[in-house]
């Protein structure tokens, strides 16, 4: 495997592996596929997710194991992300979160329910209260209620 996955990432990737492999057998069925697709509230079709599954299932066997998932994962973010890329995308979304009136300045770098509500606003994406902590409790995998880079990277390999 490349180096583009920090070994805290490697971490979470396998945590949230874990998750939604329901059987504990190593591997995920297209049922425990979709679910995790479903999960982060990305729209696919059946042929959408057959697609999918294809692209993961490196070793052809009918079912993804942790090494396929994080292999593709590690090509997909070589190919499409660099590192720097995305932290410069994080730290633009904190800012402009931050230069809003609005909002306190706390420097954290991390985004909060009210920081995530006032960028999806300012995108002219209106979300209710509810959506907007349903959006983050989905987002947030370490349950500290914010959204920090690794989370934020995770997310976005899962788009």
């Amino acid at each position: 495997m490349g180096d583009s996955l920090t070994d805290e990432e490697l971490h979470d990737l396998r945590n949230l592996f874990v998750k939604f492999d329901s059987d504990g057998n190593g591997e995920l069925d297209v049922l425990e596929m979709k679910k995790l697709i479903d999960s982060l509230k990305i729209v696919a079709t059946t042929d959408d997710l057959e697609i999918m599954y294809t692209m993961l299932d490196l070793d052809g066997g009918g079912t993804i194991d942790c090494t396929e998932l994080l292999e593709t994962i590690d090509d997909c973010l070589r190919e499409v992300y660099s590192q720097d890329e995305l932290q410069e995308s994080f730290s633009q979304l904190c800012s402009s979160v931050v230069e809003n009136e609005e909002l306190e300045e706390d420097g954290d770098d991390v985004i909060t329910a009210k920081d995530l509500a006032n960028a999806m606003n300012l995108a002219g994406m209106y979300m209710t209260e509810e959506e907007v902590k349903e959006l983050l409790a989905e987002v947030d995998e370490s349950g500290d209620g914010t959204i920090d880079f690794t989370e934020f990277r995770n997310t976005l390999l899962m788009l």
